[in-house]
């Protein structure tokens, strides 16, 4: 039943009246439908706990954001230090390279420089395409050790026997075979060191030398001794050199240790192996003859300067001596 009334203005106004039992009904209606929406609607518990479970079973497709399709190929590891095919390997160092001299070296350097020994004799062998050089080397006390220089050096003596960078190896490395300072306390050496080390010492320059002159004059006296390779100082010793062929000059000091060790198989000259001719012997065989006496059968006799007897043995027909 619809009632007309009066607004404010005079209007007439309508207005609908709804039974009280529909509008219960239409309550009833919009709550069963809202709790049918919240028992379909998933919790967000219920989300990640399905989409955790489709990521584990792999049904979820990864989406590539950079919209590159193209795998990624990785670089090959590469390790230092490490050449490429067919090329040589490097040498490595037998002993680590030392940086600094130790002062274990430096105190035996110091009585290398400051005491004189005498190198006997010395060979040169190649292994492995590098020199190896062996001194057969006079110590301070006369001991004859043997020194080798190779690609690990030694020594016979007993401070090297202990595990010590000898006086010996210092005073072959330092004077006979004059090496770079930076290599005289290392405890091993490259073969290119060895073979620089060999050109370069005074050593394969004494065969260079005994050629250059073959008439027995002497030679400016400049340099080091042949023996000792240390320099020569004739205003505090005497000199002496190589009368036969060379000419070069060696310490007489030196010369005369070197020469008891030769006698057995004949003291020859260091440098050119001539047979060796002091001043003595020389002078003695040109004033021979100056000396010499005439013998009872008219000859120029000598027997007395050589000690031999002027009287001829007894022979027989058998055995006649002339």
């Amino acid at each position: 039943m619809a009632i007309i009334g009066h607004s404010t203005r005079g209007s007439p106004s309508i207005s609908k009246t709804t039974p009280a039992g529909a509008t219960t009904s239409a309550k009833r209606k919009r709550v069963a439908n809202g709790e049918s929406d919240i028992m379909t609607t998933p919790t967000k518990s219920m989300q990640r706990s399905n989409n955790t479970a489709a990521v584990s079973s792999g049904s979820v497709g990864v989406i590539d954001l950079t919209l590159d399709d193209t795998p990624v190929k990785k670089k090959p590891r590469t390790t230092k230090g490490k050449t490429s095919p067919g090329a040589p390997t490097p040498e490595k160092r037998a002993r680590v390279f030392r940086k600094h001299p130790p002062k274990s070296f430096l105190e035996r350097k110091h009585r290398a420089i400051t005491q004189r020994m005498c190198i006997m004799n010395h060979t040169v062998t190649y292994v492995d395409g590098a020199p190896e050089i062996a001194f057969d080397i006079a110590g301070s006390v006369g001991n004859v050790y043997k020194t080798v220089i190779g690609k690990i050096p030694y020594c016979t003596c007993p401070d090297n026997q202990k595990g010590n960078h000898c006086k010996h190896i210092c005073y072959v490395l330092i004077n006979a075979l004059r090496a770079p300072e930076h290599l005289q306390y290392q405890l091993a050496f490259l073969s290119e060191e060895l073979r620089q080390m060999h050109e370069e010492s005074p050593l394969s320059k004494e065969n260079a030398e005994s050629e250059e002159s073959t008439d027995g004059n002497r030679k400016p006296v400049e340099g080091d001794c042949p023996i000792c390779f240390m320099e020569f100082e004739p205003e505090k010793e005497e000199i002496v050199w190589c009368r036969a062929r060379c000419g070069n000059n060696i310490h007489k000091t030196c010369f005369e240790q070197w020469a008891r060790t030769q006698r057995a198989q004949g003291v020859r000259c260091v440098y050119c192996r001539s047979p060796w001719e002091d001043e003595k012997t020389a002078l003695d065989m040109q004033s021979l003859l100056h000396n010499a006496s005439i013998g009872e059968e008219g000859y120029v006799n000598v027997a007395d300067q050589l000690g031999l007897s002027r009287h001829r043995g007894t022979y027989s027909t058998q055995c006649p001596i002339p």
